[in-house]
């Protein structure tokens, strides 16, 4: 889809306001067929394709207004509805709550104006897990077009949304990203015995996982707690998350975590030193806490998303 047909969408939601804003704030159904329905169907997501949105999908009882499909049939994020005008602030945390409850890694809300998004799994207060915060009618269009492709279907539905204000296809372009082992998946895992590592606070005295899920869904068996931030490391390093040239990790005030070099910035050598792919270093000299931490500090500094890493504990 060519950028300038979603900035043209963009620009029509944006004089239907101007023009029926009264006629929008009287309910939710005239704000989704008017506004959010346009916008969805231009970021690719049809609406009326019930292989590409679920309308009304059920939590326990209650309904989530849209459910978005990834590449599997299975919800990407869930977006509630409210009518123009309404605010948004008292329905953020329920509707992040259905999401978690049915294992979908985003929540968004919207009054087909104000557009919200929500990192599920992720151990923060709720306002630092928002990643999209947008007006429509106070943003000019072509940035709300670079904003709102962290709804662009193609890369959402593959689990990897982009981050605001980052081009992720070109002007003209029809092409899609591949599903290749970039794509991340952020859907849970169905068998039980896992845990993601946004749900772990602390590991004492617990026998090490036998599997590490990584983002692209690949599982790798370790045996020891060290091999968790190794396997993480390596993972960031195939993706190209992970370069020399951004290297060493700092994690306190003198020690790296990883470096070019087995050596801390004061010199000292590596107490534990694993050697990673491209001539690089991992220091692993703590305890299963010690490593736990270490391997979550290392997927934020990658940019990454605690709760797309999960372990298996038999």
């Amino acid at each position: 889809m060519p950028l300038d047909d979603l900035v043209s969408v963009i620009e029509t939601l944006q004089q239907r306001i101007k023009d029926h804003g009264d006629s929008l704030r009287q309910n939710e159904t005239r704000t989704r067929m008017a506004l959010i329905d346009p916008l969805l169907r231009a970021l690719g997501w049809d609406v009326a394709d019930p292989g590409v949105v679920t309308p009304e999908y059920d939590v326990s009882g209650q309904r989530a207004d849209y459910a978005l499909l990834n590449n599997s049939g299975s919800p990407a994020t869930f977006v509630e509805a409210k009518k123009l005008g309404e605010s948004l602030i008292p329905h953020r945390m329920q509707m992040v709550n259905y999401a978690n409850m049915s294992g979908v890694p985003y929540a968004g809300l919207t009054d087909g104006n104000n557009w919200e998004m929500y990192v599920v799994f992720d151990q923060k207060p709720l306002d630092q897990r928002r990643i999209l915060d947008l007006s429509i009618t106070n943003t000019p269009a072509h940035q709300c077009a670079l904003q709102l492709l962290l709804l662009w279907r193609p890369n959402l539905a593959a689990g990897q949304p982009v981050a605001a204000n980052e081009p992720v296809f070109k002007v003209g372009s029809e092409e899609e990203p591949s599903n290749d082992d970039e794509s991340v998946q952020l859907t849970p895992p169905s068998e039980e015995h896992w845990t993601s590592l946004a749900e772990l606070q602390s590991v004492t005295n617990m026998t090490p996982p036998s599997t590490v899920r990584l983002p692209d869904g690949d599982e790798r068996s370790i045996e020891r707690w060290w091999n968790v931030p190794f396997e993480i490391a390596e993972w960031h390093i195939k993706t190209g998350r992970l370069k020399s040239d951004s290297c060493p990790i700092k994690i306190g005030t003198t020690r790296y975590l990883v470096s070019a070099s087995p050596n801390h910035s004061n010199g000292t050598p590596f107490n534990q030193a694993r050697q990673l792919s491209q001539g690089l270093f991992l220091d692993t000299p703590y305890d299963a806490n010690g490593l736990l931490n270490g391997a979550k500090f290392l997927i934020e500094h990658c940019g990454g998303d605690l709760g797309t890493v999960w372990l298996k504990f038999l």
